[in-house]
């Protein structure tokens, strides 16, 4: 591949969808010299729309059609790109139509969720999934490599306390994330470390209970709209606490070699990512009450356990020839681990 190519990441703002892809495209860049674009989708897919094109995903034809007449734009130099990659559906649902319309390979981070997975190219996910398209399975969802700190934790006194938002999954009440605070708080001052409370834009706002104890222990509060850098944030600790619904920062942390706990509302229940993390110890589970109780356990996962799966089946890919689709054949449920 020359440096003259390059890869579209295609993303709609949202950072739990971005981060996987630019991951993914840092790799690339890296391993085989292409240089890579965000392009932001200048519109919001309703829910509407994003149902009735994953039904159209299974039509080829009628999809390339509805979105000729959905999609009245399209990034620069989409003809001369290698690759699209994305991840979350309404993303997908856009990269998709331009895969087909331009015959370019398309990557796709994320669970499918019943979209037409022979419009894709490569699933990549820390889950085997039962589609058609090949999958690479990494340990974790794919994490850049600036939250593979080189400073170590052990080292390191502080504390951060990362909130997601309620979902279906995880109904997290305002009442939930106030006694989340309170916990934390009890938490950094028991074990003198500085500590920090950073808000999602899903995250409710806090109650003034809560910002009055953040103030009166010194605990930053960093809200969405604060410009910071989340790995240079969780490089500063040795302790992370991530709430359950929030798939990339949980991963992102596993990645920096600390103390991570997946906070949740019930013990006893959890989901298969979960399960996978505690079996490979890349986590600790604690409801809110038992927040505080954590061992002195650090994440063991090293850089090259997603890198080099990842390198190894994209070369294989390519040099197959699969990148520039020579070849239509598809083998059911292929994985790659």
């Amino acid at each position: 591949m020359g440096s003259n190519t390059s890869v579209i990441v295609i993303h709609d703002g949202r950072k739990g969808h971005l981060n996987p892809s630019l991951a993914v495209a840092e790799i690339i860049q890296e391993k085989y010299s292409l240089g890579f674009q965000a392009f932001q989708l200048p519109i919001t897919l309703s829910k509407k729309w994003v149902s009735l094109f994953k039904k159209f995903s299974n039509f080829p034809i009628f999809y390339k059609f509805l979105g000729q007449l959905f999609f009245k734009f399209e990034p620069t130099g989409i003809q001369q790109t290698e690759i699209i990659i994305c991840s979350g559906m309404p993303n997908l649902i856009y990269a998709a139509y331009l895969a087909q319309k331009y015959q370019i390979p398309l990557l796709y981070v994320g669970n499918l969720r019943k979209f037409n997975e022979n419009l894709i190219d490569l699933s990549i996910t820390a889950l085997a999934q039962n589609v058609n398209c090949k999958q690479i399975i990494l340990p974790t969802p794919p994490v850049s490599a600036h939250f593979a700190t080189q400073l170590k934790a052990q080292e390191q006194h502080e504390a951060v306390l990362l909130l997601g938002g309620s979902t279906s999954d995880y109904p997290f009440s305002k009442q939930d994330y106030s006694d989340m605070i309170q916990e934390f708080a009890h938490f950094v001052s028991i074990h003198q470390l500085k500590g920090s409370v950073i808000c999602s834009r899903r995250t409710p706002d806090l109650d003034p209970k809560s910002l009055d104890l953040l103030r009166a222990q010194q605990i930053d509060h960093i809200d969405p709209h604060q410009k910071f850098t989340m790995s240079e944030k969780l490089a500063q600790c040795k302790y992370i606490f991530v709430t359950e619904d929030s798939i990339t920062m949980l991963s992102e942390a596993i990645h920096t070699g600390a103390i991570v706990t997946s906070v949740c509302l019930n013990e006893a229940k959890t989901d298969e990512l979960i399960e996978k993390y505690l079996n490979y110890q890349y986590i600790q589970r604690k409801s809110i009450a038992h927040l505080g109780q954590v061992v002195e356990h650090y994440s063991p996962i090293k850089r090259t356990d997603m890198v080099t799966p990842l390198v190894q089946q994209l070369d294989r890919l390519y040099f197959q020839g699969h990148f520039h689709k020579v070849t239509n054949s598809r083998k059911k449920n292929k994985a790659y681990a």
